[in-house]
């Protein structure tokens, strides 16, 4: 029987309806995309290219892709490469589980969605990061938006106190306590989990107002690489998404439970002196201890439901556990690579003489924060950042071939900007933009396409604290060792951690 025979016996009057509806529907869709275009074409806006996928519908080749990236090591390069197909255009659109995200390295879609179009862009649209992280947390500074935003800002006022920030006497106990850990006859030490116990000390000391003293105690830095199970879980949920009930999640829950045990106490702790210390000053009690500045006593002055601190601060803790350990291994790193660096370093420390380290005369170290800004260029801690759109909203540029016209981003698309790339672009960083220079940074001004730290309302909190840390301790290490050589010869292969760190460590030789 003849193909068009076989094909009429199934068209029954019974299924006539199911096919007609079948059929004004896709006219329907086709039509209003048409109109659409023609009606963006009329206002000079100009739709974002699309990046060629083997499936269009759902996009699981980029996920497997993309998870698999992240599995082999191979994240930067894979989002570089990516990038590179596409080159004649900073911004493009791909398709992951059927929603539309826009990829970019352009300055100035970063300006309009940080900055002139704050308003229309946030991460609650970015519904798969509160599903990833429950039951981990919830509500907190980064998966909030509008007053809940507002809320969870309020409550870490500390990091924005400029008498927390400029300190440097929380720092300098647990700095010289790190510096008697090494050895200074050129054996080789591997500096990254070391660095990691020092700042789990500085954090929770600012956070819970008591330190871990992981720096004495080495068995108790095994939280923060607890922290660091539970990120990398929630990083693969939100990305496997709708796919989340294929694995079994029982190590990550435990991990999560882990965490919970670590952090509830001292909140229970802290509401329970809270209330402890205003009975006594309502009873006119005049030996009264003096009062905790740590960020938790802070926030239980606003609030005090036990889970809903609990979430505010794991979050913090996701962002403060491991981030300026990494960014000073990725500074060490390419210091022991760079000797004629480190010297100039020691030079300006030691034209300080006797004058302490602190906030000020670390500001004005010149070639140090010229260091520092390099390597916030080379190896971002943010590699990228994720904004959803809450309505229709026109950038200015991302449009047309070449990206530089208007383009109309729809409500519940994802912008993903990615620092990685942008960092290493020869248009603004010249032909010399894969080696490392600090001198680059010497008078510079800032520009939209260098934010290692976020811009407009959003911008990160602990910005200030972060480069005083990182200042202080290197500073201290060029004015204690003479030289720092490399005692690893591989390559820097990036894990993926909260920022990128070095899979093999920092294992360097130290001379005083």
């Amino acid at each position: 029987m003849a193909l068009h025979q076989l094909l009429a016996q199934q068209v029954t009057t019974r299924n006539l309806p199911v096919l007609a509806v079948g059929t004004a529907f896709l006219i329907f869709i086709f039509r209003k995309l048409f109109t659409s275009s023609q009606k963006s074409e009329a206002k000079g806006w100009k739709p974002i290219p699309r990046y060629w996928q083997w499936d269009p519908i759902w996009g699981l080749d980029l996920v497997a892709s993309q998870i698999h990236a992240l599995r082999s090591n191979q994240f930067l390069a894979w989002l570089s490469k990516l990038h590179a197909s596409m080159p004649h255009t900073k911004t493009f659109s791909i398709n992951m589980f059927g929603v539309k995200w826009i990829y970019t390295y352009d300055p100035e879609v970063l300006k309009a969605v940080y900055a002139t179009h704050f308003k229309e862009f946030g991460v609650t649209p970015i519904g798969n990061l509160r599903r990833g992280l429950t039951p981990f947390a919830d509500k907190g500074a980064i998966t909030t938006d509008g007053e809940d935003w507002k809320h969870s800002r309020f409550l870490i006022q500390p990091f924005f106190d400029r008498q927390v920030y400029t300190s440097t006497d929380r720092v300098a106990r647990h700095t010289d306590q790190f510096i008697k850990l090494l050895p200074d006859n050129g054996e080789t030490v591997d500096l990254q989990p070391l660095l990691q116990r020092w700042f789990l000390d500085i954090a929770t000391e600012f956070i819970f107002g008591e330190s871990t003293e992981a720096l004495v105690y080495p068995e108790r830095a095994k939280i923060a690489n607890t922290m660091l199970d539970v990120l990398d879980g929630g990083r693969l949920r939100a990305q496997l998404n709708r796919l989340m009930f294929l694995r079994d999640w029982t190590p990550w829950l435990k991990s999560v439970e882990e965490i919970h045990a670590f952090v509830t106490p001292p909140i229970q702790e802290t509401i329970k002196e809270k209330h402890e210390r205003e009975k006594k000053i309502k009873e006119g009690a005049t030996d009264l201890e003096p009062e905790r500045t740590d960020l938790l006593w802070t926030m239980v002055q606003n609030l005090e439901n036990v889970e809903e601190l609990r979430s505010q601060i794991c979050l913090i803790l996701v962002a403060n556990i491991d981030t300026t350990s990494v960014f000073i291994s990725n500074c060490v790193w390419w210091l022991a690579r760079y000797p004629d660096v480190w010297d100039k370093i020691r030079q300006e420390v030691h034209e300080l003489g006797d004058i302490p380290m602190n906030f000020s005369v670390l500001r004005n170290m010149k070639y140090l924060n010229c260091v520092m800004n390099e390597t916030h260029r080379m190896i971002p801690n943010n590699v990228s950042q994720l904004r959803g759109a809450f309505e229709d909203v026109v950038i200015p540029v991302g449009g047309g071939p070449d990206g530089k016209s208007p383009t109309l981003i729809r409500k519940g698309d994802l912008v993903l900007i990615n620092k990685t790339v942008m960092y290493r672009d020869p248009e603004a960083w010249g032909e010399d933009s894969n080696e490392f220079k600090p001198e680059r940074f010497d008078g510079y001004r800032g520009s939209w396409g260098f934010l290692p730290f976020g811009g407009g309302p959003r911008r990160c909190p602990a910005q200030m604290m972060v480069q005083t840390e990182a200042a202080y301790i290197l500073a201290h290490l060029a004015k204690t060792f003479k030289r720092i050589e490399p005692r690893d010869p591989e390559p820097y292969v990036p894990v993926m951690r909260i920022g990128p760190s070095n899979k093999t460590g920092v294992k360097v030789a130290l001379y005083r």
